[in-house]
């Protein structure tokens, strides 16, 4: 129902008559009723009389008084007489003084205090300190494989974790530029042992997938390596390094080096015992294709073919001149001058190498000439006893067989 306009609840209120609210008496402080404009209580205050707060005299510090604009108290301070506050004389350490802000201790430097603290959890601005740094500590912890190591296996430790180009964990820099500078460097590893580990996990899916060590320069050498007793370089395709670090049980595929543009070697090079397991020697040999229709397995003698075009096939006639070489079950240092990428064969270039022959005819006793057969990819044993027969010699026996088809040792010699 609607309330009407004449309605007694609507009628102007009294101090005994309720309308919407009753009003109070003048001081009158029950519940429930208005205080009206006239009350004695919202008079203006003064240190005498309360209104609606006391007023202090000034300087006055009873509870309950509110202290006044003028009070001598809210003054400027200064160095001899307080206000709020009291000033500090310049470089004054007297306790309850306020350093003033033109004070030379917040300007001039000053040494450093005598201090320690832990840098690694502290998360602050490195940047705001100079001069130098010395932390000496003891720590360890094994990181066996290649695995991040964690903060308590180094002294220094530093993980940035930016997923973005250009994240680096520790940069060390040296800005001299004199012509002595090369005595300069921006990162020392010194150890007993190791100075430097470099490791990467890589990855996979890419190429190239990353290295463990990065050397670039824009007019030097990417990176020196000099040893006083010992290789200068280990480069092991095998991750046979235990020798070095035992804590990396790594299984290489055999891929050691990659050298891309012109070398120098000066010294002597010596190419020891490579994968010979399968019985074949190291070779020196060079790529050559072969005709598509050919199967060629290691031993097998190799001609020129009637293609042309740098292709080799089987022989498959005797005291053929156009003989090039044998196909090597072990080459060791292969030189590839052609453009082709499938039906490639490594040709023994020099040196000893597994040649198939036959003996069915001639037996084959060491010293003797190897030429080629009717066998299709096998030797025999040949005698240069016309002109005709120049330059089908393709190496000299070191080995023996006295029948059948087999595969021996042969010194590779063209004559």
């Amino acid at each position: 129902m609607a309330v009407q306009g004449n309605d007694k609840r609507l009628r102007d209120a009294t101090t005994t008559y309720k309308g919407i609210v009753e009003l109070a008496e003048d001081g009158e402080d029950s519940p429930g009723v208005a205080v009206q404009g006239s009350d004695k209580r919202l008079k203006n205050a003064t240190t005498t009389a309360r209104g609606i707060v006391e007023l202090a005299e000034d300087g006055e510090d009873s509870p309950g008084v509110a202290v006044q604009g003028s009070d001598k108290r809210l003054k400027l301070a200064n160095e001899e007489k307080a206000g709020i506050i009291k000033f500090a004389k310049k470089g004054e350490t007297r306790k309850g003084l306020a350093v003033q802000s033109d004070d030379p201790r917040l300007s001039d430097s000053r040494n450093p205090l005598t201090h320690s603290h832990s840098y690694a959890p502290l998360d602050h601005d490195h940047n705001s300190h100079r001069g130098t740094l010395s932390i000496i500590d003891n720590k360890s912890e094994s990181f066996p494989g290649i695995v991040p190591p964690t903060d308590n296996s180094a002294i220094i430790y530093a993980k940035n974790q930016s997923r973005k180009k250009g994240a680096a964990g520790i940069i060390g820099v040296t800005e001299h530029q004199s012509k002595q500078s090369k005595h300069c460097y921006g990162v020392v590893g010194h150890s007993q042992f190791i100075g430097v580990r470099g490791q990467s996990s890589g990855n996979p899916d890419t190429f190239p997938r990353g290295c463990g060590i990065l050397g670039i320069s824009r007019f030097g050498a990417g990176g020196v390596f000099s040893s006083e007793h010992g290789p200068s370089l280990v480069a092991d395709g095998y991750g046979a390094i235990s020798d070095f670090d035992d804590t990396l049980p790594l299984m290489g595929d055999g891929n050691a080096l990659i050298v891309r543009g012109r070398s120098e070697f000066i010294g002597t090079m010596h190419i020891g015992k490579g994968d010979s397991d399968n019985g074949f020697p190291d070779n020196l040999v060079e790529l050559f294709q072969v005709e598509e229709d050919d199967y060629i397995s290691p031993g097998d003698v190799l001609v020129a073919s009637d293609k042309g075009n740098a292709i080799l096939s089987r022989s498959r006639s005797k005291f053929n001149k156009s003989v090039i070489g044998i196909v090597s079950g072990n080459p060791t240092v292969i030189l590839n001058s052609t453009s082709e990428e499938e039906k490639l064969y490594p040709v023994t270039l020099a040196g000893k190498t597994i040649c198939r022959v036959d003996a069915r005819e001639n037996p084959i006793k060491p010293g003797d000439l190897i030429v080629t057969s009717e066998t299709p990819g096998c030797g025999m044993a040949g005698r240069i006893d016309s002109f005709d027969k120049i330059g089908t010699v393709i190496g000299k026996a070191l080995d023996s067989l006295d029948d059948g088809i087999g595969a021996i040792a042969v010194f590779v010699t063209h004559i």
